[in-house]
């Protein structure tokens, strides 16, 4: 068996690939190979792993500002989720999901749909300071747990993000890693972008691992539901 350590915890790549192409419409680039700056958590023997290691297990989100020279504000956030990598991609994409994870989220259709690549439109205003965005974007999945998004149209100069789903020895966990780069065409300032970022990104990952119901056992289910920004009763939820 092919592994790989993360944080001092064993994570199963063969898993990785023998997971089959699941058909999702995906929001933003997935990879389980690449990020947009670099190692997403410590490596082990760093200092700092074991203790990321310990709130992950917790039920925290982490969140983490990606500052470099490129354009756009930038973030990332991980979380332990209690799920194989097919509960995270049923809910990840699907715009009845979405519009209850994605804050602000105003239209959401398909366009061109499909099994490996399909083209998307999303319609956001995530709050009365920032401009309503009004882009389409084409995502495509590859096998296994990869794929990535390219950006076709609309009130964004840059959309670039990332999923990683890390599935550990076990089995039974995850580590759900998503990062993503935004700059609008409309002129905004880079810090009110990233403030946004710093708000809806950890609400948006606990409230898609509750929909997974990947947090752990039922109160933490609930604690994460409680986070979404749209309202849940919009789709079922069995026990």
């Amino acid at each position: 068996m092919l592994v790989r350590a993360i944080n001092g915890c064993i994570l199963d790549t063969g898993v990785l690939r023998r997971s089959g192409l699941v058909s999702v419409l995906l929001f933003f680039i997935v990879s389980s190979s690449t990020s947009i700056a670099g190692n997403a958590l410590p490596e082990p023997g760093k200092g700092e792993g074991d203790y990321d290691m310990a709130r992950l297990q917790s039920g925290e989100i982490l969140l983490q500002t990606l500052d470099s020279d490129k354009p756009g504000a930038a973030a990332r956030v991980t979380a332990l989720f209690h799920s194989s990598a097919d509960a995270v991609w049923d809910i990840i994409g699907y715009c009845k999901y979405e519009r209850i994870y994605i804050r602000g989220l105003r239209l959401c259709e398909v366009l061109n749909p499909g099994l490996s690549r399909m083209i998307m439109h999303h319609r956001i205003r995530n709050s009365w300071y920032m401009p309503m965005l009004d882009f389409t974007f084409e995502a495509s999945r590859k096998l296994g747990n990869s794929g990535e998004a390219r950006l076709v149209g609309g009130d964004l100069k840059v959309l670039q993000g990332q999923w990683q789903l890390l599935p550990l020895a076990d089995g039974e966990k995850l580590i759900v890693i998503h990062e993503i780069r935004i700059q609008p065409k409309n002129p905004a300032p880079r810090w009110l972008v990233r403030r946004s970022l710093h708000r809806d990104l950890p609400d948006m990952l606990a409230c898609i691992r509750g929909l997974a119901k990947a947090s752990g056992d039922t109160r933490r289910i609930a604690l994460d539901l409680k986070r979404c920004p749209g309202d849940i009763s919009a789709v079922a939820l069995s026990p």
